[in-house]
């Protein structure tokens, strides 16, 4: 059976980062979705019908109460998405499909909530910001980790940031790994997130472990959690590709 197609309307358009487009789009029959999940986008570019998926970066709220939805492109050379997206004009109109995915937060949560995103991977974390306020007024610990190469390739950190100042045990820190003067009481840390996570010292059946974005870094925690006796369940995890 076919999936429902979906209409947008493009309502805004923003540069939020140096590598990465801000797309704001207007859904005419709002579906529902777990924070977390991602969509797909259709369109056409030089005459051949794409598709590619992306998170969805705002809360499911929003999208119920003001029929938006967020997502965030990470920019590249010659991609035909890229291309599509960084042109188009408020007004423009596209389709979509979904929402699919897993990377959703379960009802029961371990001691300790650990998420780790690097670059457009920070997207589903955004959509949980309301579930995270709430666990995070329950006393919940959290832990967000997000990577970059350089300062100016973070976005949603401010958001990140405030959710961090609600309670103690909420922590936000990122890893800079091509930055050569990082400032550890604005809780950067110059290297990558793999580094940043051995230093938690994270536990099996203590911590559940969220992982999204470059496929090398998954790879490297995954392998890393593995070993330290984490199962399956323990790790959730999402990898982004490119597409030309």
């Amino acid at each position: 059976m076919a999936r429902p197609v979906f209409n947008l309307e493009l309502i805004e358009s923003t540069c939020i980062a140096s590598t990465t487009l801000g797309l704001v789009f207007r859904v005419d029959t709002p579906p529902e979705f777990e924070a977390g999940q991602f969509i797909s986008l259709l369109f056409t570019h030089k005459g051949e019908n794409l598709k590619r998926s992306y998170s969805i970066a705002s809360s499911p709220e929003k999208l119920r109460d003001e029929g938006l939805l967020d997502i965030a492109i990470g920019l590249v050379p010659n991609g035909a998405a890229s291309e599509c997206f960084a042109n188009a004009k408020v007004g423009e109109t596209f389709q979509m499909t979904g929402p699919f995915g897993v990377l959703t937060l379960p009802k029961e949560l371990p001691d300790r909530l650990i998420l780790i995103a690097t670059g457009t991977g920070v997207a589903p974390y955004r959509s949980m910001l309301p579930q995270l306020n709430a666990l995070a007024k329950q006393g919940k610990a959290i832990h967000i980790l997000m990577g970059a190469r350089q300062r100016a390739d973070l976005f949603y950190q401010n958001e990140f940031q405030r959710l961090a100042q609600t309670s103690a045990d909420v922590h936000f820190e990122t890893c800079l790994s091509r930055e050569n003067m990082v400032q550890p009481e604005a809780g950067e840390h110059q290297g990558y997130v793999q580094t940043r996570l051995a230093e938690l010292n994270p536990t099996p059946g203590q911590d559940l472990v969220y992982l999204c974005g470059n496929p090398g870094m998954i790879d490297d925690n995954v392998k890393y959690l593995t070993e330290l006796g984490f199962g399956p369940r323990q790790i959730k995890r999402e990898k982004y590709t490119f597409s030309k």
